[in-house]
């Protein structure tokens, strides 16, 4: 018999306490978003625009065949093209213009949130680096990172103000238990800019929100996609309690027994093996998530993440969602 709640046994696992089984990420926290793209638009108007709308800084998000009907800065159209301009072709959102009582309704109607059972986090998309990409294109904001540092840093800092009036927002409306910065700074093979660079420019704007953010009641952890951990312990200096998406392109049986008593590893799931691509099979999804218990669900610090199936077809991933939940739920409760 288990006495832990998913909500609690989740905020457990982020507070290094010892929980009582695996924790699985869509059953330990309610799905409570950022009211879509950098916190301007609430799911609702999201969904009605999805095709092509606009988000608060004026980037035109366009849904891609090969990000399988996934939202893509329109190709073409960055609207930034020189960073020490970006006071005068950029407007950073005003959170003070929406409705977030009704976009906190809305969400936890859509999502169907049980505060009794489920943390709720707050999802943040759009971290300094990711948003540079959006409004210049990831070239652009390469070069700008090299060659106007000053430039970046002061845009850096009006992107992490308005991302900590966001987790005002997520404390005041939301009552988030976690607020999840969505920043990828890598790729498959390694980071998109130096260890050094990251140290420099990066960092401290991460630091500085994750800050805010507890001092706020809430737990910050930080989303990283790809190749990321030569700088895992930066992550740690930041205040995060914990890497969202970690994928096994990074050593994740190595950073869990390293840091796995104070940080957090949530993730585990192959995106580039069958189970995420379209013709995955059932079978092949069971066998990912075997392996993702057996590797790492004895190891402390470990949180199950299975990532967005790769399909367009929803009855297929209905499906292969249904058997992640009946053989984790096997698997970590075997014997409880």
């Amino acid at each position: 018999m288990t006495s832990l709640s998913p909500r609690e046994n989740y905020l457990r696992t982020l507070r290094h306490e010892k929980n009582e089984y695996v924790p699985f990420l869509s059953w330990g926290m309610g799905s409570a978003a950022d009211a879509a793209i950098a916190g301007v638009l609430s799911p609702t108007d999201s969904g009605q625009e999805f095709t092509g709308f606009r988000d608060g800084y004026g980037v035109r998000w366009v849904a891609s065949d090969t990000a399988v009907g996934g939202k893509i800065p329109a190709p073409g159209e960055f609207i930034l093209k020189d960073v020490t301009r970006w006071k005068k072709d950029i407007a950073i959102p005003d959170v003070e213009k929406y409705d977030w009582q009704k976009f906190a309704e809305q969400e936890y109607a859509i999502f169907n949130i049980d505060r009794d059972k489920q943390a709720v986090a707050f999802l943040a998309n759009a971290g300094v680096w990711e948003r540079l990409a959006d409004l210049m294109g990831f070239e652009e904001a390469m070069v700008a990172l090299l060659e106007e540092p000053e430039a970046c840093n002061e845009l850096f800092t009006a992107i992490t103000d308005h991302k900590i009036r966001l987790a005002e927002k997520a404390a005041k409306y939301y009552h988030a238990d976690v607020f999840i910065n969505f920043d990828d700074i890598a790729t498959e093979r390694n980071l998109f800019m130096s260890p050094e660079t990251f140290r420099t420019m990066i960092k401290p704007h991460w630091k500085r929100l994750h800050n805010a953010v507890k001092n706020l009641g809430m737990i910050p952890v930080q989303h990283i996609c790809g190749y990321a951990e030569p700088c895992i312990e930066d992550y740690i200096e930041t205040g995060a309690e914990g890497w969202n998406s970690t994928q096994p392109r990074n050593d994740i049986v190595k950073l869990l027994d390293k840091y796995g008593d104070k940080f957090a590893i949530e993730g585990g799931w192959n995106t580039n093996a069958k189970p995420s691509l379209p013709d995955g099979t059932i079978e092949d999804v069971k066998a990912e998530v075997e392996r993702c218990f057996r590797e790492y669900g004895g190891k402390k610090g470990y949180i199950f993440l299975p990532l967005i199936l790769a399909s367009t077809d929803m009855k297929d991933i209905d499906a292969k969602n249904a058997a992640i939940i009946e053989t984790a739920n096997k698997i970590r409760f075997a014997g409880k």
